[in-house]
Order: structure tokens, then C-alpha cells, then sequence
């Protein structure tokens, strides 16, 4: 592979509006934007802020204020006044099932109430809900049922056999 030689177009100082889109805080980055062509006419744009390349800013940007990666880039030129904040996801409270069950306790902040292991008015020998068991803990059980099997039938021949 050779050196290719870059010949230089034209450079641009560009202000970008930038907008966290968890917090909603809003700033602004300056970056000295290199339009470039490369010595087989392929156009080349290198972003640099305080002389180090850097992504565009619509890519890998973090917020200043809160650290996250949830930034929206706005075209230069435009002023954002306000970014919609998503509402936090509200997650509906857990509730006995009969409505004149007892107090849980504090909702620990979260707005949910803690479950109790057996549910008020219901009997042992009530069906509880189901619980969602992941698909390897299924298959590990499918193949000890198999080995069980397996061995009892082993086991059976044998006594049989030597009896």
C-alpha cells in the first residue's frame, strides 16, 4: 500500500448546537471542519476540535451536565430552545389481589410495593401465577430428566440381569 497524497480544499469553523435528550441540557461546540480530496478524487471531511480529530458531532457525543450518549446534534445556524425530555418510564404499582389486603409497606421510592411470598387470600392450594423460566434452566432440566431416566433404565438392567 502506497502514500496517497491529500491535497487540501477549503477548512470551516462550525458552531454546532448540541441537546442531551435524557437531561435536556443544551451547549454548544466549536469544530474547524477540513474538507478535503485524496489523490484519487475521493472526498475526504476530518472533524478537529483544539487541533485533535474527533468524531462529527452527531456521533459519540456525551453530555456535559449528566455523562450519557443520548445527545442530539442540531444543524449550525439553529437555536434550540428546549428539548423534549422523554418521561421516565412509570412502572404500574404491584397490588395484592384481593383490595383489602394488608399495608406492604414503603414503596422504596419507586413508586412499586413489594410482593409478599404468599399472596393474602390465597390458599396453598390455590395455583400461584407462573413464573417465566429462562431457556437454559429449561434445557438443563430437560437433559437431567433424560439422564435420570437413562441411568434408571441402566440400573433396572442390571438387576435384572445379574439377579
Amino acid at each position: 500500500m502506497g502514500v496517497v497524497l491529500v491535497h487540501e480544499e477549503f477548512s470551516a469553523h462550525e458552531t454546532w448546537p448540541l441537546g442531551c435528550a435524557h437531561c435536556g441540557h443544551l451547549w454548544q461546540e466549536e469544530y474547524l471542519v477540513r474538507h478535503l480530496t485524496d489523490g484519487h478524487g475521493h472526498d475526504v471531511v476530518l472533524w478537529l476540535r483544539s487541533g485533535v480529530m474527533v468524531q462529527p458531532p452527531w456521533l459519540g457525543a456525551n453530555c456535559p451536565a449528566c455523562g450519557r450518549d443520548g445527545v442530539r446534534a442540531f444543524p449550525p445556524g439553529t437555536r434550540p430552545r428546549v428539548i423534549a425530555v422523554p418521561p421516565p418510564v412509570a412502572f404500574p404499582a404491584v397490588s395484592p389481589v384481593t383490595p383489602s389486603g394488608p399495608d406492604l409497606g414503603p414503596d422504596l421510592g419507586l413508586g412499586l410495593t413489594p410482593v409478599p411470598a404468599t399472596e393474602p387470600g390465597l390458599s396453598a392450594a390455590e395455583p400461584r401465577p407462573r413464573r417465566r423460566v429462562s431457556q437454559p434452566v429449561l434445557l438443563y432440566a430437560l437433559l437431567a430428566v433424560a439422564f435420570v431416566l437413562f441411568m434408571s433404565f441402566e440400573v433396572f438392567e442390571y438387576v435384572v440381569t445379574r439377579h
